[in-house]
């Protein structure tokens, strides 16, 4: 078991010995190196002794190498992922005017209440564009931003072409195509023009709209549809001409400040407000204002409606105040108040007034004549009468729960040569109220009155 080598001395053969003592006592630290070299009669006393230790070639591994291998449970468990839909992965190609392709919006967890499609190909890009010369526009268009038309320009629309409107990143409002010069929209029935928003549902105040601004030109929109808008079609100090045009989904169908503008077979429908108009004139023919909170609302306008219909709006079909109206052939239905005309003086026509569920027709501080009208089956009032002046003649009354006549006010009010719905003047008392029929005050005239139906009563 020795772990040491003696190296023998030049000329001496009795190392053995010496190195067996060495083996012996240096193992024990101090006390063996006491007794073997400074102790009187040491053995080693005075010597000189040389070691040497040979240690081994390769001394061993101090530890295991740490494998490189995967651990075995995570190994079994891990899968290659599916490769990823290339409908999410973002356009590598920035999209420039002219190009075919638009960028697609933020992917959108599927089934979520805010997904919501846009228009995703288009033969045109515009981006905050000024129009200075005459230009014609066809196809699917974006416009990223606002397009506006300058004073000496014509921007002309060609049937079937698309104009879709997206806000611009950090926008605080809507977007919105502004003429100063002329529009020509020259869509047909089979090839409308659309004006909307880049969403394929549009919503309402999705963009801000058409307006015409300070253009006197002739501007036509024919066949046009615009849908979420704030103001559908908005004239100021201008005039146009619109025939066959649809507006749906806006806060506001259509807004006339100091123009002039003739619409007919046009129809409004599901917006807050139908039709809005101030200090302007504006004639409707073969118009529907349907399903909008309040069909119509005009104020010191001229108005000349012919053959137009308020159907379903949730308050009033048409509100004048102060106007010079002319009102014909039209009729007021399943509204709360089909027509209320406060102040101004015009004419009623051949008009029909049937399921409105306050009045049909409600005059208040107007002078009006009315002719050849129907007042049938309103769930209140069929004519409403307050502050008033004027007559209704060869009319027909009837079926109408709240009354047939109502004079809320102390001016008389003339209701002769009409039919009641019954021959005798009992009954035809019955469904007439005024407010001071014994003074005769406000009190309502109607005899004589009609044995039959008159035949051009609507």
């Amino acid at each position: 078991m020795s772990f040491l080598n003696v190296a023998r001395c030049w000329g001496c053969s009795c190392w053995c010995s010496r190195f067996m003592l060495l083996a012996l006592f240096l193992p024990f630290g101090p006390l063996g190196c006491q007794l073997l070299f400074h102790d009187d009669g040491a053995p080693l006393k005075g010597q000189t002794v040389n070691l040497a230790l040979t240690m081994p070639e390769t001394p061993p591994p101090a530890s295991r190498p740490l494998s490189v291998q995967p651990d075995p449970a995570i190994r079994s468990t891990a899968k290659t992922p599916p490769p990823l839909d290339t409908r999410l992965l973002p356009q590598q190609a920035p999209v420039e005017q002219g190009s075919s392709l638009l960028p697609t919006p933020a992917p959108v967890v599927a089934n979520s209440p805010y997904l919501r499609s846009m228009v995703t190909k288009a033969d045109t890009v515009l981006v905050e564009r000024t129009i200075t010369e005459d230009t014609s526009l066809r196809g699917t268009v974006l416009i990223k931003g606002s397009l506006v038309v300058a004073p000496q320009a014509t921007l002309r629309i060609e049937a079937g072409t698309s104009l879709r409107f997206q806000r611009q990143s950090g926008a605080l409002q809507n977007p919105r195509l502004v003429v100063q010069g002329r529009l020509v929209c020259a869509g047909t029935a089979q090839k409308p023009v659309f004006l909307g928003p880049a969403f394929h549902d549009a919503q309402v105040s999705d963009w801000g709209g058409l307006l015409l601004l300070s253009s006197e030109k002739k501007n036509s929109l024919e066949y046009c549809r615009v849908e979420g808008a704030e103001v559908g079609i908005e004239a100021r100090y201008s005039q146009f001409v619109g025939r066959g045009l649809e507006i749906a989904r806006s806060r506001e169908g259509v807004a006339l400040f100091d123009s002039l503008a003739t619409l007919q077979t046009t129809t409004v429908s599901r917006c807050d407000r139908g039709f809005t108009a101030s200090d302007s004139e504006l004639e409707l023919r073969e118009v529907t204002l349907r399903e909008n909170r309040q069909g119509a609302s005009m104020v010191r306008s001229s108005l000349v409606i012919s053959a137009s219909q308020f159907r379903g709006n949730s308050q009033e079909g048409l509100v004048a105040e102060q106007c010079r109206f002319r009102i014909s052939g039209s009729s007021a239905t399943d509204n709360r108040i089909g027509i209320l005309l406060q102040g101004g003086d015009g004419q009623l026509q051949q008009c029909r007034f049937s399921l409105n569920r306050a009045s049909g027709l409600s005059l208040m501080g107007s002078r009006v004549r009315i002719i050849h009208s129907s007042f049938q089956d309103n769930l209140g009032v069929g004519l409403m009468i307050e502050g008033a002046r004027g007559s209704v003649t060869q009319s027909s009354f009837g079926n109408n729960r709240g009354g047939n006549l109502v004079n809320a006010g102390s001016d008389g009010f003339a209701a002769v040569l009409n039919w009641w719905g019954v021959a005798d003047e009992a009954g035809i008392a019955e469904g007439i109220q005024d407010a001071t029929r014994a003074s005769g005050i406000g009190r309502v005239s109607f005899v004589p009155f009609l044995a039959n139906r008159p035949a051009l009563a609507p």
